[in-house]
């Protein structure tokens, strides 16, 4: 227990730190999504202090091993992320200010591949980020509707 209640200490040192800048751009729609707004913005502080920004990591450790945060799919984690990217980066610089020394970075917000996720790049419907330059690959996809019979 001891790890979960330095965990706890810390998520409420950093919600205490940011509140002023995330209550300037709350958004009345983020108070019906499961996962706040401040705990989302944390998850993305603590993938940056203890895992050099792999979103993926923290995901793992903090919401599916340590159950500090309300359960949410990756995906959906990441396209909040992905949604909130600017306020992120300005809190993750302000934090840093205050923290420590370092580079803001971005490692992996990027959702896994599902078929949903393929099929939004095909038709274009997906925002782009303004941060992550990074293209994704995607590959063949072939229909399970559609049967193609070969020719002798």
């Amino acid at each position: 227990m001891d790890l979960v209640d330095k965990y706890l200490e810390e998520i409420n040192a950093i919600k205490e730190l940011i509140k002023p800048i995330v209550d300037e751009y709350y958004p009345s729609k983020a108070n019906g999504e499961v996962i706040s707004l401040y705990d989302l913005i944390t998850v993305g502080i603590l993938a940056h202090l203890h895992f050099n920004g792999i979103i993926k990591h923290a995901y793992v450790h903090f919401i599916e091993d340590l159950k500090l945060f309300p359960k949410i799919r990756y995906n959906k984690l990441i396209e909040r992320l992905n949604r909130y990217e600017e306020l992120l980066y300005r809190v993750l610089n302000f934090v840093f200010e205050k923290v420590s020394e370092g580079d803001v970075k971005i490692v992996d917000a990027k959702p896994v591949e599902t078929k949903e996720l393929v099929r939004f790049n095909r038709h274009k419907k997906r925002g782009e980020s303004s941060i992550i330059m990074e293209e994704e690959s995607i590959g063949y996809n072939p229909s399970k509707k559609d049967s193609t019979a070969g020719t002798r």
